[in-house]
């Protein structure tokens, strides 16, 4: 039984939530969401316990370039793994960053944004 919350109705992006989501805590939600402008993003709500002395919710939204999301669905399964490496590189980088903020003293903002583009896919 998964301790996490997905809401992703297209099964690849339902995929890159289960690529990412060991790298989160119990009881984070990871949602698909479709922009105005048609674009494409995986939605991740977590709740953050080692900034400060309470926990924080804290939404990452990972932005797919529409052409890259194109190119990826239209790519062999076997093809993906360097999709996942790359989204995952993303999705690191982005929480050290925050925790590099907390160690620094700074506030670490409650919302935070992913472009994932060229090199995704």
């Amino acid at each position: 039984m998964d301790d996490y919350q997905y809401d992703c109705p297209s099964a690849d992006i339902d995929m890159l939530a289960h690529v990412i989501s060991d790298l989160f805590p119990d009881q984070t939600q990871f949602a698909e969401r479709i922009d105005d402008a048609g674009r494409t993003s995986l939605t991740i709500h977590y709740v953050a316990m080692r900034f400060g002395s309470t926990a924080r919710r804290i939404t990452i939204d990972v932005r797919f370039d529409p052409a890259a999301l194109a190119r990826y669905r239209a790519m062999p399964p076997r093809m993906h793994a360097r999709s996942y490496a790359v989204l995952r590189a993303y999705v690191e980088a982005t929480l050290g960053s925050l925790e590099e903020m907390h160690a620094n003293g700074e506030t670490v903002p409650r919302e935070m944004e992913i472009e994932m583009g060229e090199d995704f896919a």
